[in-house]
Parts: C-alpha cells; structure tokens; sequence
C-alpha cells in the first residue's frame, strides 16, 4: 500500500491555477500526484488515460485525455516514457512539474516530498 500522501494548495497561486485549468484538470493532476514518486530530484508517475478515469470514476476516458492534454501543453506535466509503441493504450511515465502552480506535495515518505 502506498503512503498517504498530502497535497497542500497556497492561495493565491492555487486559485490562478485553478481557474486557469479548472476541476476536471485539478482532480486528474491530484490523482497523478497522489501516485507519484521522487526519482532523481523530480516527481515522477506511471499512468494511463483508463486507469484515471477509473480510479476518479467521474471522468470519462476521453475527458481525462483531454485534461492530460491540456496539463501536458501548459507544462504541468512531461511524457518521459511512453512506454511499449507496440501497444498504443500502454501506459506513459510522466514528470509532474508543479512551479508555479501553488500546489505542493508532502508524504509520509520523505523520498516522495515534493
């Protein structure tokens, strides 16, 4: 079982944020985090659009790719790895990038503060 991790919002950054990429971004970037790693200075996930949407349940597949998406072109996150090109819906290893965002991250695990 993973470690309960907290995510801390700081207004106002957080608020900017918020309105600038909405809930549905919010919640998909909060359960990408919720599951991340530091590995080598950086937070670091291994996610697909299905597991998301499964693990939020209020998500549709295609609206979690599209706020990946949409977190991806504002640099929020990094596909690092996209896994095995042979199968297309394999998962894809992303950086979290949270500067700027107001969000930061504390862990049970010291290795997972961010």
């Amino acid at each position: 079982m993973r470690p309960e991790v907290r995510i801390e919002h700081r207004y106002p950054a957080a608020f900017g944020f918020l309105s600038q990429h909405g809930p549905q971004a919010l919640a998909v970037l909060h359960d990408l985090i919720a599951r991340a790693d530091m590995v080598d200075g950086r937070l670091v996930v291994e996610a697909t659009t299905r597991s998301v949407a499964e693990r939020l349940g209020f998500l549709s597949k295609d609206s979690v790719h599209r706020r990946l998406r949409q977190l991806a072109l504002a640099g929020v996150i990094e596909a690092v790895d996209r896994g095995d090109r042979a199968a297309p819906f394999g998962a894809t290893t992303y950086a979290v990038h949270l500067e700027h965002s107001g969000i930061t991250v504390v862990a049970d695990d010291e290795s997972r503060s961010a």
